[in-house]
């Protein structure tokens, strides 16, 4: 057994638990317990620097970089000073480098291949703040379920996703890779895509490590500026930014990301308050914690370390276990241990977090099991991988605005249709794709022409021209073009908005309008007088205000992925119908951002959008509401909300509260509609949102029929971090709302009774 205190609390803790277990766990716990022996008795065996070789995180097939790193990869896995690999390189490589890990090294230990699979390997899904527009849970596993596949497939055992930083800024690029702006809705799709990456025994070959990011806050980096400072309380970091990691720490998440940003001038590489206390210690996570790329060294550009030295040393006490790219570790964690400033059993417990994981994979079973050529033939790219992309691609796009309901369009009204715009056939891979999307392929792609010329009607005709060059340009003759087709045609459909490398990493923006002088060609088109469907491509939310009125219909289409065309395609001609609503809040103006929907009262509260006394809270130049709220999406049908009920009027700590209301579908399309439940604490020791979701409900609803929608509220779910840092809740009254969308709600209320905790 390790010396480590550590190791010996874990293992007596997994054998109580162990006897006092049920029968239907004895076999999990028995698996754990002999992991843990077996983690021990490896850790005996090895060197320091074997230790500290497992937390070296290196990329491959890069022969130097600036750190010149990977100059002799070959000769460092021979001498076990290698743990991961985040490759470049097809199987045979990978077989390759595996080989001289277990056939060639001391102790034989295999490597973690690790990869940024975002929404998809091959398969590409929509980009993930896509998905979560779905708000369907199912579709979002299955999402991850498939990518799992042939992630595996492809030989990466670890996998540097999902994303769970609530983004609350659209220009910031990185909205792209999260779910937006709200916690709860987060926190569920944190569990749907660790079930789905993970699966319920990563023992099997076809699951794959997820790794939660960014660890944590870089959502709220200022002016959304990327890699920019964080500075918030540790209230608003606990009730808004933790808990969808939380909740991924609950679903069994196998790693963690630390993200690049501060929080209050402290780098979260080198925070102990959220790596060792909050993450380690409160929530007794097991896996393994990984800087983000060369973030450990960066400590230095930080100005909290006067050097790599002194950088490893801050990261790694502070509960960053594994160093992603820069070497730090490598050349300078043995001197730290031998200089007495960090002991021995410390790095024996980051070791034993990357081991415990490996022999949870499998990898000292068969080193080889992600690395099956025949495998990856049979799995990548299939018919079923595709119909899922379809799927969740269809339930993404939200429909904003459908003036007299010209969607879906009529085969025999509108007979010759105009495509204008320069994302209507491309192939550029990013562009329908989204960013992160490294292995996806362009020739999979179903543009939107290809997606529309398959529906057409016998007496239909589809023509296509660009309207705009790329990065959305649009020339004097280029629109010209596009206004002489518009003239001829009956119908204009226009594919606009962000290219592929407008959003993501590194793309953080000031202007969110849409790219270039698009806006100019759409209000050139507008004046011919021909109905226009604007199709609406972008990794954020944008800023559609000044065009809002010269279209008569919006879809918002993200970026769809592979199956693009054909999910776009399905909903314009009515095959679908449009259910998707917004996670993020669409604002009126630039400056309004960050905008969300779960804003503080403030002590001047505005009293309506007609309030405009002076001395309220309230923008002087544009509406305090946005243009489109969170929680905000059409259908092709009509529902209507009635008989909102609640089965009690207060409730003690031990009641919960039963919350219904009836969905009818008063339109002619059976559709889905997704019901929305909010709670406001009208008096705490801390000011409250104005509403805040806690729940939500995905129904089916066929025309004429009605449904009651039942919610169910426990004491909590009312709990929140209150004056004195405790998650608790106090007497008062509550109220809760029930809608199709943050700001169109039924509203009751209730008190909680009998319950105010001592302080």
């Amino acid at each position: 057994m390790s010396d480590t205190p550590l190791g010996w609390v874990m293992a007596l803790a997994i054998a109580i638990q162990f006897l006092s277990c049920d029968s239907t766990d004895l076999n999990r716990d028995k698996e754990t317990l002999a992991i843990e022996q077996k983690v021990d008795s490896l850790l005996s065996l090895m060197t320091l620097e074997e230790k500290v070789g497992q937390l070296n995180h290196l990329k491959a097939n890069y022969s130097t970089d600036i750190y010149k790193q990977n100059a002799h990869l070959p000769g460092i896995i021979k001498e076990g000073l290698v743990g991961a690999l985040s490759p470049r390189s097809d199987i045979a490589g990978l077989i390759a480098l595996q080989k001289i890990a277990v056939d060639s090294s001391r102790l034989r230990i295999p490597l973690f291949y690790a990869q940024d699979i975002v929404h998809g390997y091959r398969t590409i899904f929509p980009i993930p703040l896509g998905q979560a527009c779905s708000w369907d849970m199912q579709a979002i596993e299955k999402a991850e379920r498939v990518a799992a596949v042939e992630t595996s497939a492809a030989g990466i055992s670890l996998t540097f996703a999902p994303v769970f930083d609530i983004t609350r800024d659209a220009r910031w690029g990185r909205a792209m890779e999260a779910a937006g702006e709200d916690p709860y809705l987060t926190s569920q799709i944190a569990k749907a895509r660790i079930r789905g990456f993970q699966g319920n025994d990563l023992s099997q070959p076809n699951t794959v490590i997820a790794c939660a990011k960014h660890y944590v806050g870089y959502g709220a980096v200022e002016a959304g500026m990327e890699y920019n400072v964080v500075d918030m309380s540790e209230r608003y970091l606990r009730q808004i930014h933790l808990p969808p990691f939380k909740a991924a720490v609950e679903e069994g998440m196998g790693s963690i990301m630390n993200s690049f940003n501060t929080i209050g001038g402290v780098p979260a590489t080198s925070d102990p308050l959220i790596l060792n206390q909050i993450l380690k210690t409160e929530w007794a996570f097991d896996g393994f914690t990984i800087s983000d790329a060369h973030s450990i060294d960066e400590l230095v550009q930080h100005g909290v370390a006067v050097d790599f030295k002194e950088a490893a040393y801050r990261a790694f006490t502070a509960g960053s276990d594994t160093d992603l790219w820069g070497q730090v570790y490598s050349a300078h964690l043995p001197e730290l241990v031998r200089e007495g400033k960090i002991r021995e059993a410390e790095v024996n417990e980051s070791v034993r977090r990357v081991l415990r994981y490996k022999y949870k994979l499998g990898l000292f079973d068969d080193p080889y099991r992600y690395l099956n050529q025949k495998r990856f033939e049979e799995q990548i790219f299939t018919e079923d991988n595709r119909k899922a992309a379809l799927d969740i691609a269809t339930k993404s796009i939200v429909l904003l605005k459908n003036k007299e309901q010209l969607l879906p369009i009529s085969k025999t009204k509108y007979k010759r249709i105009a495509l204008i715009g320069n994302l209507g056939d491309s192939r550029a891979r990013k562009d329908l794709m989204g960013n992160w999307s490294p292995f996806g392929r362009h020739e999979d792609i179903i543009t939107v022409n290809q997606g529309l010329e398959k529906l057409l009607g016998p007496d239909q005709s589809l023509t296509h021209v660009m309207g705009c060059e790329h990065w959305g340009e649009c020339t004097n003759t280029t629109m010209k073009e596009a206004e002489q087709l518009a003239k001829n045609s009956d119908l204009l459909i226009l594919p606009l908005g962000e290219q592929g490398w407008d959003s993501g990493e590194c793309s953080s923006r000031t202007d969110i309008t849409l790219p270039g002088n698009q806006e100019e060609l759409i209000t050139r088109l507008g004046r011919t007088g021909k109905p226009i469907i604007l199709l609406v491509f972008a990794g954020r939310a944008q800023v559609l205000t000044d065009i809002v009125d010269k279209v008569d219909a919006i879809m918002y289409c993200w970026q769809p992925g592979t199956m693009a065309g054909e999910a776009i395609a399905n909903l314009v001609y009515g095959r679908n119908v449009p259910s998707a609503k917004l996670t993020v809040t669409l604002p009126y103006r630039v400056g309004q951002a960050p905008i969300y929907y779960a804003k503080l009262n403030t002590s001047r509260p505005r009293q309506g959008p007609d309030d405009k006394r002076w001395g309220v809270n309230k923008w002087s130049d544009a509406p305090n509401e946005p243009l489109f709220p969170f929680g905000y999406g059409l259908s092709y049908t009509t529902f209507e909300y009635s008989d909102m009920k609640i089965d009690k009027s207060s409730i003690t700590f031990e009641d919960t509260l039963n919350i219904s209301v009836t969905v009818t579908n008063k339109g002619n399309y059976d559709a889905s509609e997704i019901i929305q439940l909010y709670l406001r604490d009208k008096v705490a020791t801390v000011s409250r949102p104005i509403k805040e979701l806690v729940g939500f409900d995905r129904v089916f609803i066929k025309t004429g029929e009605s449904k009651k929608v039942m919610f169910q509220l426990t004491i909590d779910d009312l709990k929140y971090w209150d004056q004195n840092m405790a998650f608790e809740v106090e007497d008062g009254e509550f109220e809760v709302f029930v809608g199709k969308n943050s700001s169109d709600l039924l509203k009751d209320s209730f008190k909680l009774v009998d319950y105010r905790p001592s302080y």
